[in-house]
């Protein structure tokens, strides 16, 4: 964590442009991220659809777990959006921040005017940017209903839509349960430092990443785009938990 800050806030005061500035960020906390999947002895699979590196993506995905964004900062290079409240807290923000997170207050309409041309402005500078559509945290059981304002940060960028199924298969060498959420999850109220503590615990985590089918949104409006990407994630997703619950039975 120190050689992150380290090297992190290095790259943050360079006298680069932002965008130039986070796609470095990018790399470094691609580089410290693989580093501290290797200490908490997580294994990460990717499969499903092909990943161009040579095209702009709007990363969407479901999400459980602040261990789902150092899996996909590792595996994909991407600035990331949060919220404010997360740049305000303790530790947290410092880490968002010197990663240059993108921050938006989704709950103000006024705020989100000045936001998303931020965020399009990144996509257009070639920077890959993630979200989660579900603006926090899930119980892994079930998706939250997908919000749709940050979807029309993607008109007119030429960036396409990678929509990810993070999916957890095995803890502690036999097969993930959906009980097994509340170990790595950070949800309902959970406290940041107690959830870390577990995942230091952990004697080894699997996890599936499935890249689903992209898209090119460029004829659909936002809400178009929300429910596209909603239906793709959710039908994968939600047979992802069938398995494990079937599994679970037998």
């Amino acid at each position: 964590m120190v050689f992150y800050f380290l090297t992190a806030t290095f790259a943050f005061i360079l006298p680069v442009n932002k965008y130039k500035k986070r796609k470095i960020l990018t790399k470094i906390y691609g580089f410290w991220g693989a580093a501290f999947l290797k200490l908490l002895r997580v294994k990460v699979n990717l499969t499903g659809n092909s990943y161009s590196k040579e095209k702009t993506w709007y990363i969407m995905s479901n999400h459980v777990s602040f261990l789902d964004i150092i899996i996909i900062m590792t595996n994909f290079r991407t600035a990331f959006i949060t919220s404010m409240e997360m740049k305000k807290r303790f530790l947290l923000g410092q880490i968002c921040t010197v990663a240059g997170c993108l921050f938006v207050d989704r709950r103000k309409i006024t705020t989100l005017k000045n936001e998303i041309p931020e965020i399009s402005g990144a996509l257009k500078n070639n920077l890959n940017v993630c979200f989660f559509p579900e603006a926090t945290c899930a119980n892994g059981v079930e998706l939250l209903p997908f919000k749709a304002a940050l979807m029309s940060a993607v008109a007119g960028t030429g960036a396409e839509i990678l929509p990810l199924s993070i999916m957890y298969k095995k803890i502690n060498k036999r097969p993930f349960t959906t009980d097994d959420f509340r170990e790595i999850g950070y949800f309902g109220g959970m406290k940041f430092a107690p959830q870390f503590i577990k995942l230091l615990a952990l004697k080894s985590l699997e996890v599936d990443v499935e890249i689903l089918e992209p898209f090119d949104p460029v004829n659909l409006e936002y809400k178009g785009i929300r429910d596209k990407v909603y239906d793709i994630i959710s039908t994968r997703y939600y047979r992802y938990i069938d398995e494990i619950r079937s599994a679970g039975s037998k």
